[in-house]
């Protein structure tokens, strides 16, 4: 882990108290957003040089960089070192205690980055057209520094609040969490007490091709994950002479009826509400299909339009990946034995049991062993909150005519762990993301348009203040 080029002078020239003047909140108080995006963006760029690529992570590094920002507002920063240099960092905004507090989490660590494939240094924290490049920079440095920005601004303006606001940088989301916010529970539960909501990543406002937002998405529940790993034996003999139930043959046969088991088409109530509401930012064919999409999914002609968005697509059905595939170790010998998994995303009211009698059936053979390697679970939050009223509001007096829209997604976040904790936890992003920036997550050349960071801190802080400020 290597810590590039990080300009403390520039961190304390940071810390000013930003002017309460330009805007108003629903609180009476005053805020200069135009101010707090530029700090914002130079928070960015000095926090994308922290070099916290998971592995190995290094999160103490991004945990006290962000801790001495806020230290430097006067407020207390938690450090908790979770071993083999991997922190997070924990602070909190008291108030009245009249309502259950809200914790704006983010995680520290980011994925690899291949310098090579990037036209600019994916940890160089560079500004280049408007945008502010770097690994993170979407995934979730980005939203961490609007989270962090937010919370600042309510310290500042002195509102008075109804409940906590804690912010909470966690490690090791990357791989999993167990060595990040799954250690939370055991290692220190104060940091969480009397908490409720969660806001972390997850869905965004997807933008089209312009920027120009379509939708605002809120994801209230994430996919069971269930792997599977398939296994047959039979005689090993020589290939000159074939073998009709070999293990090879066993399991491709297995595999085709899996893979072709077509997309069994499942609609939830959120779902349907999902895309009847995106609708209106279709055209063609597709608004069609989305507007009566009870209709859709039952119409085989529609099927391949339906798949054709492999995210939104995901949101009606439960997935099958087929990821590993083993057998043999000579071209001219039939193996006495082929292995196969599955990454399965199932869809948030489908039981484990329920599945794997599912894909037992479809693999027809008692010859194929069918085991189950890995299970997660976690429940749906519910929709009927204040949280998600106050996020529909601040986008209403944005613009009537965008909608906010309740989403599945398919991946793994550490809301789950918070979901575990007994806290309604929602994945959203309050910033503008189009088809050619969602690629760069994960991706090469990962970027944020300035102006979209700009836009997610106002739309957090008017969040927070409708949400968390005494009425």
């Amino acid at each position: 882990m290597k810590l590039k080029r990080v300009a403390l002078s520039i961190l304390t020239a940071l810390t000013f108290s930003l002017p309460l003047q330009a805007a108003s909140t629903n609180s009476g108080a005053k805020v200069d957003y135009d101010a707090a995006g530029k700090e914002a963006t130079k928070i960015l760029c000095d926090y994308l040089k922290v070099d916290t690529t998971n592995p190995p992570g290094n999160e103490k590094l991004g945990a006290d960089f962000l801790a001495d920002i806020i230290r430097k507002e006067g407020l207390e920063a938690t450090v908790v070192d979770l071993g083999k240099n991997r922190s997070l960092v924990c602070s909190r905004l008291k108030g009245t205690g009249k309502k259950k507090g809200i914790i704006l989490m983010n995680h520290i660590d980011v994925v690899p980055a291949v310098a090579a494939d990037w036209k600019h240094a994916p940890f160089g924290g560079e500004i280049h057209d408007g945008e502010i490049w770097g690994r993170g920079a979407i995934d979730m440095k980005g939203m961490g520094v609007i989270e962090l920005e937010a919370f600042l601004m309510l310290k500042r303006s002195g509102v008075k609040l109804d409940r906590d606001v804690v912010f909470l940088a966690t490690p090791d989301e990357e791989a999993g969490g167990e060595c990040g916010a799954g250690e939370i529970k055991e290692k220190c539960p104060e940091l969480v007490k009397d908490c409720e909501f969660v806001l972390n990543e997850g869905f965004s406002i997807e933008a089209d091709d312009k920027g120009n937002a379509k939708y605002w998405g809120v994801d209230f529940a994430e996919k069971n994950i269930c792997w599977f790993e398939l296994t047959t034996k039979g005689d090993a003999g020589h290939a000159s002479m074939p073998m009709i139930n070999s293990s090879t043959n066993r399991m491709a046969r297995a595999l085709n009826r899996i893979v072709n088991a077509g997309p069994n088409f499942r609609l939830l109530p959120e779902v349907e509400e999902y895309f009847t509401k995106i609708s209106v930012s279709e055209n063609g064919e597709l608004k069609k299909a989305y507007e009566d999409i009870k209709n859709a999914v039952n119409d085989k002609q529609k099927e391949p339009l339906l798949l054709s968005d492999l995210l939104k697509s995901s949101m009606l059905r439960n997935t099958i990946s087929l990821t590993r595939m083993e057998a043999g170790y000579k071209t001219n010998v039939i193996p006495a034995k082929a292995m196969a998994q599955l990454d399965c995303r199932l869809l948030p009211d489908v039981k484990k049991d329920e599945f794997v009698a599912f894909i037992t059936k479809l693999v027809d053979d008692p010859e194929v062993e069918v085991k189950v390697i890995d299970w997660q679970s976690n429940e749906p939050s519910k929709l009927q909150t204040e949280l998600y009223e106050a996020i529909k509001t601040v986008a209403k007096e944005e613009n009537p005519n965008i909608p906010v829209v309740p989403v599945i997604v398919p991946w793994f976040t550490d809301s789950h762990w918070m979901r575990e904790l007994g806290m309604t936890a929602y994945g959203f992003q309050p910033i503008e993301v189009d088809k050619l920036h969602l690629a760069t997550m994960h991706g090469k050349d990962e970027r944020l348009p300035i102006k979209s960071l700009e836009n997610g801190v106002r739309r957090m802080h008017k969040i927070l203040v409708e949400f968390c400020a005494a009425k």
